[in-house]
């Protein structure tokens, strides 16, 4: 037998071969559409064949084709590795040229009416309908965040705006509805100066899931030396002297010396460490002064301070009352705790206890899920449960030991978590953002259940085309995407976030890129906008210098519909040179496609 002839029964077993996987494939997402038939009619009319499609990619994510995309792709054929968008149209094309490669055959093949260009079109017409009209110079938007009320002024929103911003969010864990009032009517008119369309979404707090410590302590000021590089005292440590205590970082002395100190007068002291120290004078009012010390120095209610002119003493006292602060606790590896919602000791008193601030958390919670508190500092395992409580042990902290404060982030990732209803917090935000914003972005999104929650109150409440955005950044959302993705096709305009920030400490940073993918290709089989977050160009927006990773970072995000930045103060650099990178790279780039630019000719 010739070489010819057994190559020709080489590649007529080959094609035999993918016919059979072909078509194994495609009975199967015929199957998986038929399972989600009510998910998909219980869809907006206009989201039916999105929500068709998302049932045909889920019947292929569920199959093993790794070899047979590489078997595809050595034919010089679709890998499958761009059908998100139209997968029951890739598999008929697929079928129909194995099948005329079987005998010759030139007969035309079937194709479906949601090819590449019908997907296309609507996964742009939802990006334009959520996040208003395509920027003239890309097809990629611009998130920016809003730093604090007084900060944005109409200086700060023009150099944003003329950066390359589309979109302004309003972090609603911040301040109040009467600052975002002042940020929206800020940027609102910078746009309409500049000619420039803007929207503005809300970022609806969510739960507050803060490790809390009820367990006070007696306060202590720490007020350092400020030290160069080498370690030498640059400036004197400033000290500000209160009759009573305010706030932070006040020192109450005797009120009775107020009116009668004066600039160069001294107080003496030996601090909380016993060591001793003297303050010098520099302002005095009726109500307050200021004084210098050489030293860094720590300062507790009740330690004894003597006022001195030269050489005279003028007076005695003593540190006056500071209000208790929260506790602190040193973990270790192997070390337990206790989470309950009183944060007070029940069973065992030995015990550091946590309070969890969500009543019936925890009775979600079961043996042997994960804890993560501090973002990822501290890792631990739930040994064993009781009515609103749970005991965990330690299995990872980042150092040994490590110091928990009051106030750090709790996450269960294991947990299967649902929250009763919005809060109070979330509520007021809300309702500021439908009287003045154009969408709001939904955290904490875990289940179908939250999703249906947010969608009621919208629809009954939402002015048309009023935008919702999830974010996705729990486990929870990652275990039940699917029926997240068919509740979300149910309310229009309506988006995705990859809060990569907060998946990360829940998944793990090692599962990131893998999640992260996983959204960007379920948000492109649905045809919903994608807007990939957290610490884009961070460095840059902080410091003004970019590092050579964010920059890479940069790069890939405009795989998404939407790329969001935080703020900082050089946010306009960044958001200028994240346009500039996406303008650059939209021609060698789009989606997961790799696009071939001429090269430039010596």
């Amino acid at each position: 037998m010739s070489n010819r002839e057994r190559g020709g029964i080489f590649d007529a077993r080959r094609l035999a071969a993918l016919r059979r996987q072909v078509k194994s494939v495609f009975t199967a997402i015929h199957r998986e559409a038929v399972s989600h038939r009510s998910q998909i009619k219980g869809v907006l009319p206009a989201q039916q064949r999105s929500a068709t499609n998302l049932a045909h990619y889920i019947g292929l994510r569920k199959q093993s084709v790794r070899q047979m995309q590489l078997d595809l792709a050595g034919m010089g054929l679709s890998s499958l590795g761009r059908s998100e968008g139209h997968v029951r149209d890739t598999f008929l094309r697929l079928a129909g040229w194995l099948e005329t490669r079987r005998a010759g055959s030139h007969r035309q093949f079937a194709t479906d009416q949601l090819d590449t260009n019908a997907a296309e079109t609507i996964l742009h017409e939802n990006t334009r309908a959520l996040f208003g009209p395509r920027p003239a110079d890309r097809h990629v938007y611009v998130m920016v965040t809003a730093p604090d009320a007084n900060e944005v002024t109409r200086e700060w929103a023009d150099k944003v705006l003329r950066a390359g911003a589309n979109i302004l969010r309003i972090n609603a864990a911040h301040e109040s509805p009467a600052e975002w009032r002042r940020v929206v009517d800020v940027i609102r008119a910078s746009a309409a100066a500049t000619g420039t369309a803007v929207k503005v979404f809300v970022d609806l707090p969510g739960p507050k899931l803060r490790a809390e410590i009820r367990r006070t302590q007696a306060a202590v000021l720490h007020f350092p030396r400020r030290k160069d590089r080498l370690g030498k005292t640059i400036s004197p440590t400033a000290v500000l002297l209160v009759p009573d205590f305010v706030a932070r970082p006040q020192v109450p002395i005797p009120r009775e010396w107020f009116g009668r100190m004066r600039a160069g007068d001294r107080l003496r002291m030996h601090d909380a460490g016993g060591r001793a120290r003297e303050l010098v004078i520099r302002q005095v009012s009726a109500e307050q002064a200021t004084a210098d010390c050489d030293r860094s120095l720590y300062i507790a209610p009740g330690l004894v301070i003597e006022w001195r002119r030269g050489r005279r003493l003028l007076g005695r006292g003593r540190i006056g009352a500071i209000p208790r602060e929260p506790g602190d606790i040193l973990l270790n590896c192997d070390d337990r705790f206790v989470v309950n919602e009183t944060g007070r000791a029940n069973r065992d008193a030995r015990l550091p206890v946590l309070l969890c601030p969500e009543p019936g958390m925890l009775k979600q919670v079961k043996r042997g899920e994960r804890v993560v508190l501090d973002d990822g500092r501290i890792i631990a395992v739930v040994e064993s449960t009781a009515a609103n409580s749970i005991v965990c042990r330690v299995t990872q902290t980042a150092k040994s030991p490590v110091r928990l404060r009051s106030g750090k982030g709790l996450a269960f990732p294991d947990s299967h978590l649902s929250l009763a209803a919005l809060g109070a917090e979330d509520q007021a935000a809300l309702e500021f953002a439908l009287a003045c914003a154009d969408g709001v972005e939904m955290s904490f999104v875990n289940s179908k259940r939250d999703v249906d929650r947010i969608v009621a109150q919208l629809r009954k409440n939402a002015p048309p085309g009023f935008g919702l955005v999830l974010k996705l950044e729990t486990q929870g959302a990652i275990r039940n995407l699917p029926d997240i993705l068919f509740a979300a096709l149910r309310y229009s305009p309506v988006g995705l976030m990859i809060a990569r920030g907060d998946l990360a400490v829940e998944a793990s940073f090692e599962q990131l890129a893998q999640l992260q993918e996983d959204i960007l290709g379920f948000g492109e089989a649905c045809h919903l906008p994608v807007i990939w977050a957290t610490q884009v160009l961070d460095s840059l927006a902080h410091s003004g210098v970019p590092t050579r990773a964010e920059v890479t970072d940069a790069a890939m995000s405009m795989r998404a519909e939407c790329v969001m930045l935080n703020k900082g103060p050089f946010v306009a650099d960044a958001t200028r040179m994240l346009v500039k990178i996406i303008r650059d790279m939209e021609p060698r780039q789009y989606k997961k496609r790799a696009l071939f630019s001429k090269l430039a000719e010596k």
